[in-house]
């Protein structure tokens, strides 16, 4: 089973993204970001109360949240840009995270749609992106069956874009699981040229294998 297929067991669509929308393309309408404060404020949560008790739906055990990831990276305004758990103080922040609204076609409306994904799959986990001491982001990461790790739920907020904090996310992301010795991976639409831009810059190199309309991209660490 792939990263993309990972998302159809939670009840989306098979047209969903790994990279980086798992958001039925029907909902992203003008006036979404009203929607999902309305509606999914309180299964966000939710989410977080059952986050905090390191239990999920069925009593099975919740993900492991991790350590700051720091890998050095800096934006252009030479803020460190750092990866870290969401948690009591900054969950509210990253559900509030939205893209421009050019970008929905890729992206989900608001981060808060990624944190109830995480609440639902047992692959995903939900990182907050900071930039110094601010949130300015969300991205989450999972294991497949084959060991290969992925990348998701990309979204920086639209205030926050055209600093290199993407792309410093990226990097700290793809370094920190590449430790474990596996491919790390990713898609893209074929029509997102600057992710695909991005990417490439990256490291990641197209490989062949398609899921729905989603071209796969591998990094191979060293």
């Amino acid at each position: 089973m792939s990263g993309p297929r990972r998302y159809r067991h939670l009840g989306y669509p098979e047209s969903i993204m790994v990279m980086p929308d798992p958001v039925a393309p029907a909902i992203r309408q003008p006036g979404d970001a009203r929607f999902s404060e309305r509606v999914l404020s309180r299964a966000v949560r939710g989410w977080w109360l059952r986050l905090r008790r390191k239990r999920w739906p069925g009593g099975r055990a919740g993900p492991r949240l991790t350590a700051m990831i720091d890998s050095g990276q800096r934006d252009r305004a030479g803020r460190r840009v750092t990866l870290r758990p969401v948690d009591d103080d900054n969950w509210r922040a990253v559900a509030d995270v939205a893209p421009r609204d050019d970008q929905r076609t890729f992206v989900a409306a608001l981060a808060a749609r990624y944190l109830v994904l995480t609440m639902r799959s047992e692959v995903w986990t939900s990182l907050a992106v900071y930039a110094d001491e601010t949130v300015v982001g969300h991205v989450m990461w999972g294991v497949d069956d084959d060991g290969s790790r992925w990348i998701g739920g990309m979204v920086i907020d639209a205030a926050e874009q055209d600093r290199g904090i993407g792309r410093a996310a990226v990097k700290t992301l793809t370094d920190w699981l590449a430790e474990a010795g596996h491919p790390v991976r990713l898609s893209y639409h074929p029509d997102n040229t600057p992710a695909a831009t991005l990417y490439g810059r990256l490291g990641f190199h197209p490989t062949g294998a398609m899921e729905d309309d989603e071209l796969i991209a591998e990094f191979t660490p060293a």
